[in-house]
């Protein structure tokens, strides 16, 4: 990165945490009391800044005024959140920079927007992922447009922005992590460190091997749980569109591959941190220091080697801040180094591990971690009434609110899809079934099952190829709801029972069983269903 580019936008660091719906006060006084006082200095010097910036700086501000708890409605915050609105059309993204900023610029916006409510982020997450995707080189890196080499900092702004996409919901194909992964092991010297580029002679600095070494940790947890998600796959389960989860990616890069590029670099840290020699950190000590405070996290490790990143870090940072709040470190902007000393500080990426962490915990738990019944059929009593008190609006709100791992209360969307479904029957859940098939593919085994659910009582035949495919899920429950649903449009409810989670080959019987019965009753016309009551039903299909 040139000397005069690295003066607007420089190399970055990164994530979130769900914000909380607490008033601007209430927040304010809960900052007071857990942020220490260099953070609160440097939330003021932001929030003075905040206007004067360009898209993607702006959106680093957003992040790092996120991170340490200012509230969304505070006015600093508004004017960046509003600066990264406008780069949104009904066209998709159109950033503000080209040239290899845009792709510092996508990854910061995609960093501050993920930190922000489902319904205040919108289509933003989704659009700015395919913006960085269509960005990435055919070696697995990102660069400046003319380059075809790989630039090691940009590379990390666009993994850092795609992972907090993923994070939040955006599906990212494995293979995306999988040549980043490729092209950072590629570009690592033998002793472990990275540079800018590799194809230049460039020295060897701290903050390039954090990003290297961050990098590497990104991918290998996106894919190992890729690799989990991959234990459920069928060859039964019918895809409804290219952008949703898929099985039959091979994964190159081998575990025992990136264990030991990851040992290396950090070893390489842990042998040449000296915040007293700042050529050894690169172009800002506080841009390295944030990358280191990315792997202790990642790593879940308090120290690297020897070193106790966080302590001499906080030392360091704590005592080189200006009077007014700010950090200095030319050749970049004030302000970019005061958002990579707060997200050091406030220890950001543990704030973004701890978000996962929740999503994490509803995985599997979604029907009882979010106050949900172990089974959906005791939601409601005689006559149809539903237990839980539901939400009401639109179906739409209600699945937007189920695949948001941070809303607890998911028990009301689920009520009201229920009650909606006694209300208006198979009529209400068939507009939505294309939503509902891709939520099958969903990694939080709760929400497969409630989409199990819903696709089941739509009755129409089109999504039994569906619920085949999730007979195979690898969650019991998730399972056994696609049963029901397969008996309820079939009116067999003698048919194939379901076998135990552990008993793969007697699953996949009974998948194909009821493969065998589909190709007997198809429709030629595959737009042929089956109601729940008679007077809106078409053509029954035949028991047995």
């Amino acid at each position: 990165m040139s000397q005069s580019s690295s003066r607007r936008l420089p190399t970055l660091g990164l994530f979130l945490i769900a914000s909380l719906p607490l008033t601007a006060g209430a927040l304010r006084s809960a900052c007071a009391q857990q942020q220490e006082p260099a953070v609160l200095s440097g939330i003021q010097y932001l929030k003075g800044q905040a206007s004067r910036q360009q898209v993607g700086e702006a959106a680093m501000v957003a992040l790092a005024l996120l991170k340490a708890d200012v509230p969304v409605d505070d006015p600093a915050l508004a004017a960046c959140l509003s600066k990264i609105r406008s780069r949104f059309t009904g066209s998709g993204y159109s950033p503000e920079r080209s040239g290899g900023f845009d792709v510092y610029e996508a990854g910061a916006i995609a960093l501050a927007v993920a930190n922000l409510k489902t319904e205040e982020r919108g289509s933003m997450l989704d659009t700015v992922a395919a913006y960085l995707r269509s960005k990435q080189k055919p070696n697995g890196s990102w660069d400046y447009d003319p380059r075809p080499f790989g630039d090691t900092s940009i590379s990390q702004y666009a993994v850092l922005g795609l992972w907090e996409c993923e994070n939040s919901g955006v599906d990212v194909p494995p293979s995306v992590w999988d040549r980043a992964a490729q092209w950072y092991m590629s570009v690592q010297s033998p002793a472990g460190s990275w540079n800018y580029h590799r194809d230049q002679a460039e020295p060897e600095t701290v903050s390039m091997t954090a990003a290297g070494v961050g990098s590497l940790l990104i991918c290998r947890r996106q894919l190992a749980n890729y690799r989990e998600f991959q234990k459920g796959a069928n060859a039964y389960m019918t895809p409804v569109e290219t952008s949703g989860p898929s099985t039959d990616y091979h994964v190159v890069t081998t575990p025992a591959k990136l264990d030991a590029a990851i040992n290396a670099g950090m070893r390489w840290i842990s042998g040449n941190f000296n915040t007293a020699n700042p050529a050894i950190f690169g172009k800002s000590i506080f841009y390295g220091l944030y990358g280191i405070e990315r792997i202790g996290a990642l790593a879940d490790q308090q120290t690297i080697g020897r070193l106790d990143w966080f302590n001499k870090g906080r030392a360091y940072i704590t005592s080189t801040q200006t009077g007014n709040g700010a950090w200095r470190f030319p050749p970049y902007t004030d302000e970019m180094s005061t958002v990579w000393a707060m997200l050091f500080l406030t220890k950001s990426t543990t704030k973004t591990l701890k978000r996962i962490e929740i999503r994490k915990l509803g995985a599997g738990t979604l029907l009882g971690g979010r106050y949900l019944p172990e089974d959906l059929s005791t939601m409601t009593v005689a006559g149809g009434r539903v237990i839980s008190r539901p939400m009401s609006g639109a179906v739409e709100g209600m699945l937007d609110l189920l695949e948001d791992p941070r809303i607890q209360n998911a028990d009301k969307a689920v009520a009201g899809m229920i009650e909606r479904y006694h209300q208006h029957g198979p009529s209400a859940l068939r507009p939505h079934k294309d939503r509902l098939r891709k939520m099958l593919g969903n990694r939080d085994p709760g929400v497969r099952q409630v989409a199990a659910w819903a696709l089941g009582r739509t009755g129409d035949l089109d999504v039994v190829p569906d619920l085949i495919g999730a007979l195979l899920d690898s969650d019991a429950k998730a399972a056994a709801s696609a049963l029901q649903g397969l008996q309820l449009i079939s009116r067999k409810i003698d048919g194939p029972a379901a076998a135990a989670p552990a008993n793969v080959e007697a699953r996949r019987a009974a998948a194909a069983q009821w493969k065998a019965w589909y190709e007997l009753v198809r429709p030629l016309d595959p737009s042929g269903g089956l109601d729940d009551e008679p007077a809106a039903a078409g053509p029954r299909r035949p028991s047995s």
